[in-house]
């Protein structure tokens, strides 16, 4: 079994190239080191919107156990201390793969 949840960030037009390159750099490896997979991902330019798809092979109670591992986690720690100053809201839910 694979759980997917897709997320949404609305980001600032000014920021938004900054803050996409150190989602992949700080972000996406963290979390995969946690056990989460980043299926894909991509950038809204008309938007400003980086959207992107997690798994991982759990259910999804387990998929937010991991998720709340990750919110309190040091490596999310260390990583938000350099966040660019370009994420307006977060949009996530779960979702099946048709």
């Amino acid at each position: 079994m694979k759980t997917f949840q897709l997320r949404r960030y609305e980001l600032k037009p000014e920021n938004a190239r900054e803050f996409v390159a150190w989602v992949k750099k700080e972000i996406f490896p963290r979390r995969e080191a946690l056990g989460f997979t980043i299926e894909w991902s991509y950038f809204d330019h008309q938007n400003s919107q980086l959207v992107w798809l997690a798994a991982a092979k759990c259910d999804k109670v387990e998929f937010e156990d991991l998720s709340a591992a990750w919110d309190a986690s040091e490596a999310r720690d260390e990583a938000v201390r350099s966040m660019p100053d370009s994420l307006i809201k977060i949009n996530a839910s779960f979702v099946e793969i048709a």
